[in-house]
């Protein structure tokens, strides 16, 4: 069976020193294009890097120190957002909390 590549050099015409340009080549080729996503994806992860610092998006918020201290605090939040729920029909939301002395 015959097999026809398309190519640019005809096959019955290369030799060993031509081959090994033309594997050259390639290996050129494949890099460059490695290097050309690598160029891309790095300014694309800076442009995320500043998405990410113009919105705060990882912030980490402060831990709050009642609600890993007192447990009986945590309930009467959840307790109280479940009834605010339902006398109002509202979803709460939590922005802070405090203690009050």
């Amino acid at each position: 069976m015959n097999l026809k590549v398309l190519s640019l050099v005809d096959p019955s015409k290369v030799d060993v020193p031509m081959a090994l340009l033309i594997s050259l080549i390639s290996i050129i080729i494949v890099f460059l294009i490695l290097i050309l996503i690598i160029v891309i994806s790095h300014f694309l992860f800076k442009g995320i890097d500043k998405v990410d610092d113009t919105f705060n998006i990882n912030a980490r918020r402060k831990e709050n120190k009642i609600l890993n201290e007192d447990e009986d605090a945590v309930v009467a939040l959840i307790a109280a957002t479940i009834e605010f729920n339902k006398e109002t029909g509202k979803n709460a939301h939590l922005n802070s909390i405090e203690r009050i002395d």
